[in-house]
């Protein structure tokens, strides 16, 4: 099996099997700041195995081969040969025309969505200097009766109550809300939803990156539920949900219902997990061979060619050189015994 027959396999691998297993597992939604990097990381390491697969392919006509050889101490021709596919040169050709085609779409999308919600951000944050009042609580008002509450993320961050959020909502329960959206702004949530957000518009119909994109939604609303709340305070931000959850967020903004707000809701009125020690290193670590793993694939034929040629050159340095004194002499040889017996 060639490396980019490899990679390709894994990386569907990763986008079913892998992605299946994570959805299902109960420890996502007990840490959900561990299950964001967990999303994060399977979506990257899938993403990571494509273009890799065709570089694979392409690598027997690529100058990169040279460097490689360099780099590990290998001949380039036995390089090439464990690079080799039996197709020849065209499952290359056509990878990388593929691999710069996806990357040139999620480069061109990424740029699109980006000045889309820049200027919207720009736009909101225009508004509020008309519409809008600070409040002493260090948060801004605007005037509308449907119960809203949502933050602007860039630069120092805006947090938006509507009055009929302040109204509705209790002097604790006012200061959660406010707690979980300090906590999206300062966790910078907008940039994990942009990463997710920005592979599901690349690739819309690519089932992966949209389940990952819903999954880290939510888990970033978990996340700041979390950080806003201790155990006595959980029924509270409940009923703050409840409250606010017939307001409508504006666009490029994060809001503190909206995103599986049931779902959160259960979960804060259920009794709280345990926290487990080292779960968030164990994360680290899976997150770490998640984003290795397709550069080790891409790699292994080429170390394992460096490793035939110095196993061949320490076998080479290893066989006994005949002097001349050390061979059979004259009268050794047949022809010598006889003109001895003669």
């Amino acid at each position: 099996m060639t490396a980019a027959m490899a990679l390709v396999i894994y990386a569907m691998a990763a986008g079913t099997l892998g992605a299946r297993l994570l959805a299902n597992a109960r420890w996502v939604a007990h840490a959900p700041r561990s299950g964001i990097v967990a999303w994060q990381a399977l979506s990257t390491s899938v993403v990571l195995a494509l273009p890799l697969a065709a570089l694979a392919a392409a690598l027997p006509f690529l100058p990169l081969r040279f460097l490689l050889a360099d780099a590990l101490g290998a001949h380039t021709i036995t390089i090439v040969e464990h690079y080799n596919t039996p197709l020849g040169i065209w499952p290359g050709v056509v990878g990388l025309a593929v691999a710069g085609a996806c990357t040139g779409l999620l480069v061109i999308s990424t740029g699109r969505w980006l000045r889309v919600v820049s200027r919207a951000r720009r736009e909101q944050r225009e508004g509020l200097h008309f519409v809008g009042r600070p409040h002493p609580e260090g948060f801004t008002v605007v005037e509308d009766q449907r119960p809203l509450v949502y933050c602007l993320p860039g630069g120092v961050g805006t947090v938006v109550f509507t009055s009929g959020a302040l109204d509705m909502l209790s002097a604790r329960e006012r200061l959660l809300v406010l707690g979980h959206e300090h906590r999206h702004l300062r966790a910078r949530h907008d940039i994990a939803l942009a990463h997710s957000g920005a592979l599901t518009r690349a690739f819309p119909r690519v089932p992966f990156f949209e389940q990952a994109h819903e999954h880290i939604a939510v888990l970033v609303e978990m996340a700041a539920d979390d950080a806003a709340t201790n155990d006595a305070d959980r029924r509270s931000l409940a009923r703050a949900l409840v409250t606010l959850g017939s307001g409508t967020r504006p666009e490029a903004a994060l809001s503190a219902t909206g995103t599986a707000a049931v779902q959160r809701v259960l979960r804060l009125t259920d009794t709280p997990p345990s926290a487990r020690r080292g779960r968030g290193a164990l994360v680290g670590i899976v997150a770490l061979v998640l984003l290795s793993l397709p550069v080790a694939i891409a790699l292994a034929p080429a170390l394992e060619a460096a490793a035939r040629d110095c196993c061949r050159v320490s076998a080479i340095d290893h066989v006994p050189v005949a002097h001349a004194t050390d061979g059979p002499s004259l009268h050794d040889t047949p022809r010598g015994r006889r003109s001895a017996a003669a």
